[in-house]
């Protein structure tokens, strides 16, 4: 793993194929309206009445051909359908509004022909359209109201696809863990029904709510599920859209090569279908995967072809990462001026639509700049803008989890509530039908009672429980405790050592050596004599620096008297293969925290050496008002950081972290060096 300070994190993008991926649900679904359909009285449909349009090609020859039957088509369900393809080649060709527009007439007409099926069908449309316009809370809101009559109907088929949406929709809004409820409510439904290209559509789906969720594997798991599906029919659209976040997955576990093969595939099938609309999310991220190998010439040309795309289809979000990549790609070059254009392009749209994730980049890209230039006044100020939407984005995701937890706990009173009302009108007709039966009744006492037993069972189990988890943090605190108080009495007693060592038995060395050169004056010696005295002399000087070397490592006397960032120097300069940088504020700190850190680097940078063979190590240091964060990367042999190993090395560093509430973070892989995060925070 090569040593390059202050790289870009980069963004990959995983695309919900919204317009694409319902359209993949519905299909099948508007063969089943016919003359001898099933048919309902639709009550409460949202309806808006349209005038009839004067026919207006689109130069598509496919959809003006519909358009045309459409004009002169009869007034039945198969019009209905005719609407809804029509509706759906319009957002292929990106004009929701025109989409929009036939969604409500197939609803109009649907509600004539008091059509369910039409109903489903604009619902699932409209809704789609809502999500791809930013109206999630709109598009649930139809979907519900559809559910609830497909659950009336008892029609499973509808019932799976509106889940479906229903989870699409929260997904989109990231309520992730709804997401999934809705996704495993409809799962079952497709397996039942036999249609595997919606199973493999809901395992991109869940991929996509893991891969979110940062877990990598199991949303690897899912597309590997869904592309064993797809690859049945290997040239269709609903495979572009597994493949692209397959591939992202795989980038997020460093194996680019892989995911460059998917990713190439994807591109294949959009060449073959004569489909632009994933043609800039595959260019971006091919750029990202050529920036990954430090392959700028095909970077720069991948992101160039990402622009045209996302312009051609208005992908503001796709353009600004084009832009990042390009900037970055500028950067690598020397090219700084060229590489701030970019990056101010990027920063322009980001703060228009509210990008933060790009946001974030653009301010550490310019933060970067700044430090290539020199120019550290701008570097703090960007680094700082860029800390603070990283926070705001931490605060954001705290507050939906929240959001979502009170929504959750609220619909799960309602339906308490509701069963408990419906319970209890169950109990009253019970009663009233067996009114004057006391065997009936006292029948009903029992049951009641017995009920009532097996609750109250319930809810001491449940105290049981609580009591046991307290008694279990409490006995997790306590071992907290004790293991701060042992690694605070550990550097009290180093240091006492070192100071007893070098005041003491160091002076008593030092004293010893001066009587011995005294006596030597005095004395009358033969030349062997001499030579013994001397070498003893020189034993006594070897055995001073022994002991002040030992003094030293026990409690560093510069950590003590200068802090961290002098005590860090001074050890890395001893070391030729070591660069050390430190930024942010140079106080004091805590002393306990100082020695902390101070142990922690030295057996990092001790194990780089010893273990994994490094030839260069980087050590940075950055304080912060509230904490301290620092970096040991090595180009060594690297680890499996999931592999337990015997030593005790890593161990003890993360005893010392996690006794001062820290988090350490291990990014290494065989043959690829290591690189640890350490951050700690400042007590007052």
């Amino acid at each position: 793993m090569k040593l390059i300070c202050n790289l870009r994190p980069f963004t990959f993008k995983v695309y919900l194929m919204s317009a694409f991926a319902l359209s993949l649900l519905a299909q099948g679904c508007n063969s089943s309206g016919n003359a001898g359909d099933k048919q309902q009285v639709i009550q409460n449909v949202p309806t808006v009445n349209i005038a009839p349009d004067s026919l207006e090609l689109t130069g598509n020859a496919k959809l003006d051909s519909l358009l045309r039957l459409a004009a002169t088509a009869k007034p039945d369900t198969n019009l209905a359908k005719l609407y809804y393809k029509i509706g759906r080649l319009f957002i292929a060709d990106n004009n929701s509004q025109k989409a929009n527009e036939y969604y409500f007439k197939l609803n109009e007409l649907s509600k004539n022909l008091k059509w369910t099926d039409g109903y489903y069908l604009f619902s699932i449309g409209h809704a789609d359209i809502l999500n791809t316009e930013g109206f999630t809370d709109s598009a649930m809101v139809i979907n519900q109201k559809a559910l609830e009559l497909a659950k009336q109907e008892m029609n499973e088929k509808w019932i799976a696809i509106l889940l479906s949406s229903i989870g699409t929709s929260y997904n989109n809004k990231q309520w992730f863990e709804t997401s999934l409820k809705y996704y495993n409510e409809a799962l079952p439904l497709f397996e039942k029904q036999g249609e595997k290209f919606k199973v493999a559509h809901i395992y991109d789906m869940m991929g996509i709510v893991y891969y979110y969720l940062n877990m990598k594997d199991e949303a690897v798991q899912y597309y590997e599920k869904a592309l064993k599906i797809y690859n049945e029919k290997p040239d269709t659209l609903g495979r572009i859209s597994v493949l692209i976040n397959y591939s992202i997955s795989l980038m997020g576990k460093r194996e680019y090569e892989k995911a460059e093969k998917l990713m190439l595939e994807a591109q294949r099938i959009c060449k073959h279908n004569n489909n632009k609309y994933f043609s800039g999310p595959i260019y971006n991220n091919l750029g990202d995967l050529a920036l990954r190998k430090y392959d700028l010439n095909n970077a720069e040309a991948y992101s160039r072809k990402a622009l045209e795309f996302n312009l051609e289809f208005s992908n503001t979000e796709g353009n600004c990462l084009a832009n990042i990549n390009l900037g970055t790609i500028e950067k690598y070059k020397g090219n700084f001026n060229k590489s701030e254009k970019y990056v101010r392009l990027a920063l322009d749209t980001a703060i228009k639509f509210d990008f933060p994730v790009e946001k974030k980049d653009c301010y550490t890209l310019l933060s970067d700049l700044a430090i290539a230039r020199h120019d550290f006044q701008n570097h703090n100020f960007f680094k700082a803008k860029a800390d603070s939407i990283e926070d705001e984005v931490v605060s954001e995701k705290t507050q939906r989890y929240a959001k979502e937890m009170e929504a959750k706990y609220e619909t799960e009173k309602k339906e308490l509530k509701i069963s408990a009302l419906e319970k209890e009108r169950q109990l009253v007709i019970g009663l009233s039908i067996a009114g004057g039966a006391v065997l009936l009744l006292a029948l009903a006492t029992f049951i009641l009672l017995w009920r009532w037993m097996i609750q109250k069972k319930r809810v001491v189990e449940k105290q049981k429980q609580l009591a046991e988890q307290q008694v279990i943090q409490l006995e997790q605190e306590k071992q907290l405790v004790a293991t701060q108080a042992v690694l605070e009495g550990e550097t009290r007693e180093r240091s006492r050592l070192a100071r007893d060592l070098h005041d003491g038995l160091g002076s008593m060395l030092t004293g010893v050596k001066l009587n011995l050169l005294e006596l030597k004056k005095g004395a009358t010696l033969d030349f062997a004599e001499v030579e013994r005295f001397d070498n003893a002399v020189n034993l006594l000087d070897e055995s001073i620096s022994e002991m002040r070397r030992v003094a030293h490592h026990l409690m560093p006397d510069t950590l003590s008297r200068f802090g961290l960032k002098s005590a860090v120097g001074d050890f890395c300069k001893t070391i030729p293969s070591i660069h050390f940088s430190y930024y942010g504020d140079e106080s004091r700190l805590n002393p306990e925290l100082e020695a902390i850190a101070y142990r922690c680097i030295y057996e990092l940078v001790n194990n780089a050496l010893k273990y994994a063979g490094a030839q260069k190590i980087l050590v940075q240091i950055m304080q912060r008002p509230d904490s301290i964060a620092f970096t040991v990367q090595d180009d060594g042999c690297g680890f499996d950081p999931s592999v337990s190993t015997d030593g005790t090395g890593l161990q003890n560093i993360r005893t010392r972290v996690a006794a001062y509430n820290g988090i350490m973070n291990i990014d290494s892989k065989a043959g690829e060096g290591t690189e640890i995060n350490v951050e700690l925070g400042i007590r007052n």
